[in-house]
């Protein structure tokens, strides 16, 4: 019998913890004897069983050899073992230099770590003016900005340096009692001068604080510091999306107005000072390289900044000696997936019992958003006690060690919110669990709130309450407090119903109460199938939310039997976010090896040749199914770096060291040897019939049928000097750049390069950034920068498109030219229109953690394909409606919809404002345009005149306009600007229009109503001017029949005045109110407008609010008055009551867009929202929650959005796509789902994701 072997601790360290797991290996292999795997392995006993002692980390070979005796998967184990060496080497130069990170990580900055805190030092002295001028003050920024961090580490030592004339520094968070906890902080020192708080992470107030009293109280105790005999300066730090929330208090919104700072992104220059200083002033180096990857990586990015420093800090722990290098920044994850790889790495150490209670550790410190994102929840250590002390320190301690989370005193935090939205599988327990987690929000405060009272009986569950926490939290581990809570909530409610049940004495009453008592039985039962189905549903909404990226098809069966199980919001956004997302599809390379494995997608993605030594593989990616077999080389291949497939994938070019042998895939045959020192293969040409290879002195370009050299271009005697070269597709031409030649494209066939004369400007640091593709006719070539991509022409210089990316190193353009693709260095998938005149992008997807290795377009099918860094899956993105035919080149300068989107107006304004404009109305259910109204002038004395007009110009087929009247009309003087004012009826039947000018119009405005449905003119409503000769028209709305004309006035006073368009008379005015844009409620009581004013029509009586977190320019009010909407530039839509007097919540569109368009559904429960960006969003009004992923756009401007009557399509139109209409109905959507997806979810699925639930067929 063998000797016993010492135990093991997985949790003692990374070695430890791969010899338990070769010990598991073993028993599972059925406990072979080391005498019998020597055999096996035919290395010695002894080798074998150290490997798994636990002593030190065997070598790669021997632990290999451990696992093919046991029979395990070598390949998997070769990664465990190279995951644990990593480890391993980590943590003992940890142990051994003992030396502390200058980087923070997750963790903000404090006071003490000022040295250490650079790249802010103008905003430091901003707001350190700031605080010193003004006794109230305000911080703003966006999550991950850097706002604690800049006051603790750049203002408090700032404000130490003056000295006598402050006496105390004080900071705060606000938490779940803010005045309570902190009464005394409010007091200043009693001492000479000032004592400044600091309020850091306000929004608390509104997360944390539920007593509402408590709230107002603490913030006009703040407040309280304006008066100037304080001897308090307050200042606080506020997250950007809260700036709505604070409005909500009048005279906090009024001091913030006057003293506040917003703190933006750091510049490149700042950012390159926060990676290189703290190293510096450690002593360390970041290789330059580095230090322009992550600069590139953060740019422009508001929260990015936790994710820099998380990143930093894991190279830092990966450095070699002195040095941050690239390889241990990619060793971390680099900065997108850094915290993700550190919280993954923790989380798998773990035992499952373990990793079940940090599960619940870490849902306990999060709050989930209600209109906001979700928010960091700090907790008292005693909430910690619902599971063992010792596992609960064990686990504390551990994510506390990966700088997860934070331990102080007796407070437990998130290191940063960052952690929920960077790590998938922390965001995917909040999405599962988002009603349940309120749910025990709730009872922790109820808890809480039952002990501070004394345990009065009246502050105990009861009804509903007692019933949704019984659902939700009956078998969840809760603490102490909140089980006695529970405990005697439901002690109290038997006691009640005890005490009915004595009332009960007779026995008719007996005999109603078991009636009554089977019926809600029955019911109840009904309610618990119904409840659990739907909390199921939810919960596998959750799941394919969580699995799209990764499995977007079982993901899309999932969302569908989700909505098939229950109707609620959750399954609605689950099976909306199925058809619109960009993610379609997830094919896995059978073959694990990929090291040695050679693959690449023919041209037109719809292939995958994956070629290894032995045999060459076709797969098809649209059926998943293999295609053709052939037989390989025979030879090892050299890898994906070496060796090349054609684009046809007919062709396989091999690296041989001193030459490259050209495999013809589909005979199996070497067909020729092409000759070359040092070979690198470049790049085959589109047709595959011509090779480029840089050799040792040259680059060559070879034709691959003839095995004829075409041409050769010496790069200089140092070798390896060719930073890049490229070949056009039909092999003509070819573009080099080397250090000695910055750039030179070559005629091939005439083997002399051309004649660039705009070359000049491209000097020799061009070669080290650039990279080139030719257009398919290559006549253009892109030249890619970090900075963007520029396509030129080659003849003339001239460029073509200026694209704004970053560091695009791979650029495709589509066949027939008018599209380009690329992959940028952020790790975003993009499509430029090169017809677009912006040349915005018109698709946009972020690939997250993953990289592509390689990618190609295919056009026909709208879809890229990309093989991913590991070269084992092939990922396919749908590019919705980006390649559109529909796209016009000539622009709709504005467009209204009526309400259920059958009537369609459309203006094309001069480019110069002085010209003509185009007005015409569609129909959108033919496409027709049935009406085109006739060009109004600028109204500038002596300067033509007004034509009379009853009608408009109806339009033949070809859609042309005829002169009005053959009236000479005029054009107004080069100084005077023309605009033009319009609006569309609600029920689409009246249209008002007129031109108005910068110039005084004595004779005044006329304004036109038309009756759209009989084609003539119901009005000409003519305003007058004022004593000054100004009409200042410069706004109209209609109310939603079309019977009253609302017009926006703004001379030496601003009014709205309303007129009676059939009587052609005026109504009332509205003095003082600035309007511009207007919305009417459709029982025409009450009219807003973009100047933050609530008029009430039938008083006059107007009143002031903030609608929005900036100008509100886009209104609208829900059918049934119940909701109204205000969308500002910053890309947020407020939503109130119909009253205008209560806040629902907030929704937003894509960063950085503005809002150009809202519609309610016809039920005012659903809101789209469109950015100016080209995305519209779906919202859930209520919740204030989106609705599935945005729909996918043509990347145009949207204009105008109209839901159908019964609510079930969307129409959208834009100012190249006149018209989209989306269907939205969820079951017509779960429909198109299933037919993309060919299948449902099969029932061995649906027993593993939804094992308590018969099965069902859901398609």
């Amino acid at each position: 019998m063998g000797r016993r072997e010492t135990p093991l601790d997985p949790a003692a360290g990374p070695v430890q913890r791969f010899a338990d797991e070769l010990r598991k290996l073993r028993r599972e292999a059925g406990g072979l004897t080391y005498r019998e795997m020597a055999r096996r392995a035919r290395y010695s006993v002894t080798s074998l069983s150290q490997a798994a002692a636990g002593e030190q980390m065997p070598s790669l070979a021997v632990a290999l050899a451990y696992v093919a005796a046991c029979g395990g998967d070598v390949a998997e184990w070769e990664r465990r073992w190279r995951e644990a060496a990593e480890e391993s080497v980590v943590r003992d130069r940890e142990e051994d230099d003992g030396l502390e990170s200058p980087y923070q990580g997750l963790a903000r900055f404090e006071a003490a770590d000022h040295e250490r805190f650079f790249g802010r030092s103008t905003l430091v002295e901003d707001v350190r003016e700031l605080v010193l001028a003004h006794r109230f003050s305000a911080v703003f920024g966006p999550s991950g900005i850097g706002k604690s961090s800049l006051l603790r580490a750049g203002l408090i030592p700032a404000l130490r340096t003056e000295g006598a004339s402050l006496a105390a520094i004080r900071i705060l968070t606000p938490g779940e009692h803010p005045l309570r906890t902190h009464a005394k902080v409010l007091v200043p020192r009693d001492a000479g001068g000032d004592t400044v708080l600091v309020v850091d992470q306000f929004e608390e107030v509104f997360t944390l604080c539920r007593d509402v009293q408590e709230r107002t109280e603490f913030i006009e105790a703040l407040l309280a510091a304006r008066q100037a005999d304080s001897r308090l300066r307050v200042v606080i730090a506020v997250r950007a999306d809260f700036y709505g929330r604070c409005a909500e208090y009048r005279e906090l919104a009024n001091v913030m107005r006057e003293a506040n700072l917003l703190v933006g992104s750091m510049s490149r220059a700042e950012l390159r000072e926060a990676v290189v200083r703290p190293a510096q002033t450690a002593g360390l180096i970041v290789e330059r390289e580095l230090t322009a990857r992550l600069v590139e990586a953060v740019d422009g990015e508001p929260g990015g900044l936790p994710l820099l420093s998380h990143a930093l800090r894991e190279t830092w722990r990966r450095r070699r000696g002195r040095v941050l290098t690239m390889e241990a920044y990619e060793a971390a994850g680099g900065v997108h997936s850094a915290i993700a790889k550190t919280a993954e790495e923790v989380y798998t150490r773990f035992s499952a019992d373990h990793a079940e209670l940090a599960r619940l550790v870490l849902l306990r410190l999060i709050t989930p958003g209600e209109g906001s994102l979700d928010t960091r929840r700090p907790v008292d250590r005693t909430e910690m006690d619902f599971a063992p002390a010792d596992n609960v320190a064990l686990v504390l301690d551990r994510l506390a060690q990966a700088r997860l989370i934070t331990l102080d005193d007796n407070a437990v935090d998130l290191a940063h919110e960052a952690l929920i939205t960077s790590w998938p599988r922390l965001h995917a327990w909040v999405e599962e669990t988002r009603d349940r987690l309120r749910t025990h929000r709730r009872l922790t405060e109820a808890a809480s709130a039952w002990e501070d009272l004394a345990h009065d009986p009246g502050a105990l569950y009861r009804g509903t309450r007692l019933a949704t926490a019984d659902e939700h939290l009956a078998n969840q581990p809760l603490t102490p407090a909140e089980r006695a809570f529970l405990t005697a909530s439901r002690t109290t409610r038997t006691r009640e119903l005890r005490r009915r049940r004595t009332l009960l004495t007779t026995l008719a009453t007996l005999l109603a109460l078991a009636l009554v008592a089977g019926v809600t039985a029955w019911q109840q039962s009904r309610t618990s199938d119904r409840r659990h189905r739907e909390s199921e549903a939810r919960r596998i909404a959750a799941v394919a939310d969580s699995m799209r990226p990764t499995d977007p098809v079982t993901a899309a069966r999932l969302s569908v039997a989700s909505w098939q199980l229950a109707h609620t919001l959750e399954t609605r956004s689950a099976v909306l976010s199925a058809l619109n997302s960009h993610e379609q599809d997830v094919f896995r390379v059978p073959e694990r090896d990929a090291r040695s494995t050679v693959r690449r997608l023919t041209a037109d993605g719809r292939a995958l040749v994956s070629a290894s030594s032995d045999h060459v593989r076709v797969w098809d990616m649209r059926t998943h199914r293999l295609t053709h077999t052939y037989p390989g080389p025979g030879e090892r291949l050299s890898g994906p770096d070496d060796d090349m497939i054609s684009p046809d994938g007919r062709t396989m070019a091999l690296n041989r060291g001193d030459s490259v042998a050209l495999w013809d895939i589909r005979t199996g045959q070497v067909t020729g040897h092409l000759p070359a020192e040092l070979p690198m293969i470049v790049a085959f040409s589109a047709d595959g019939r011509s090779l480029v290879v840089q050799a040792a002195s040259e680059v060559q370009v070879w034709d691959v049928p003839s095995r004829r050299l075409r041409l050769r271009v010496p790069t200089g005697s140092e070798g390896m000097e060719t930073s890049d070269a490229a070949i056009s597709a039909d092999g003509r031409r070819l573009a080099t750049c080397s250090t000695r030649h910055p750039l030179r494209i070559w005629d091939i066939a005439r083997r002399i390069p051309l004649r660039l004369p705009w070359k000049a400007k491209y000097g020799r640091d061009f070669c080290s950034q650039v990279r080139f593709t030719f257009s398919p006719d290559g006549t253009a070539i892109t030249l890619g920068s970090p900075t963007g991509v520029v396509v030129r022409d080659i003849a003339s210089g001239r460029d073509l498109a200026q694209l704004d990316t970053k560091a695009a190193a791979d650029v495709r353009f589509s066949p027939d030219g008018s599209f380009v693709a690329a992959i940028d260095g952020g790790g975003q998938v993009l499509l430029w229109r090169l017809t677009s005149p912006d040349f915005a992008p018109v698709f946009r997807h972020t690939l997250g953690s993953e990289t592509a290795d390689h990618y190609e377009v295919d056009f026909a099918a709208a879809e890229i394909r990309y093989l991913d860094s590991s070269r084992t899956a092939v990922r396919s993105l749908a590019l919705g409606t980006a390649t559109t035919p529909g796209w016009r080149q000539q622009t709709v300068d504005g467009a209204l919809l009526s309400r259920d989107g059958q009537t369609l107006a459309t203006l094309r304004a001069p480019a110069d404002n002085k010209g003509d404009s185009t007005v015409r109305l569609w129909d959108t259910r033919t496409g027709r345009a049935f009406l085109t109204m006739p060009d109004k002038p600028c109204l500038v004395e002596g300067v033509g005149a007004v034509a009379e007009v009853d009608s408009p110009l109806e339009l033949g087929t070809d859609e042309e306009t005829a002169a009005v009247g053959g009236e000479e009309l005029g054009t107004p003087p080069a100084d005077i600007d023309c605009f033009n004012l319009w609006a569309l009826s609600a029920d689409g039947r009246s249209f008002a229009y007129a031109r108005s000018s910068t110039a005084d119009a004595p004779a005044g405005q006329r304004i036109t109503v038309w009756d759209v449905t009989t084609n003539h003119r119901r009005a000409n409503i003519t305003i007058r001017p004022d004593r000054d000769g100004m009409t200042g028209v410069d706004g109209l709305a209609l109310s939603p029949d079309g019977r009253a004309l609302y017009v926006s006035r703004t001379t030496a006073r601003q009014v709205v005045e309303v007129w009676d368009v059939q009587r052609n008379e005026r109504l009332r005015t509205l003095n003082d109110v600035p309007a511009g844009g207007m919305a009417v409620r459709d029982d025409q009581r009450m009219l807003v407008t973009s100047q933050d004013q609530v008029a009430d029509l039938r008083t006059g009586q107007t009143n002031y609010r903030t609608l929005g977190d900036g100008m509100s320019d886009v209104l609208a009010f829900s059918p049934d008055g119940a909701y109204f909407a205000a969308g500002d530039a910053m890309g947020h839509v407020t939503v109130w009551d119909g009253e205008v007097r209560n806040r629902i919540g907030v929704a937003k569109t894509g960063p950085g867009e503005s809002i150009t368009s809202l519609a309610f559904s016809p039920d005012g429960g659903t809101l789209a929202v469109a950015g100016s960006g080209g995305t519209v969003q779906l919202w859930d009004v209520a919740s204030s929650r989106p609705l599935g992923s945005a729909l996918p756009t043509p990347g145009d401007l949207p204009h105008a959005l109209a839901f159908n009557q019964d609510g079930t399509t969307l129409s959208v139109a834009g100012a190249h796509v006149q018209l989209l209409t989306y269907d939205i109905a969820p079951a017509h959507v779960a429909h198109q789902v299933c037919a993309r997806t060919g299948s449902p979810l099969s029932h061995t699925d649906w027993k593993a994701y939804l094992p308590d639930i018969p099965y069902r067929r859901t398609c």
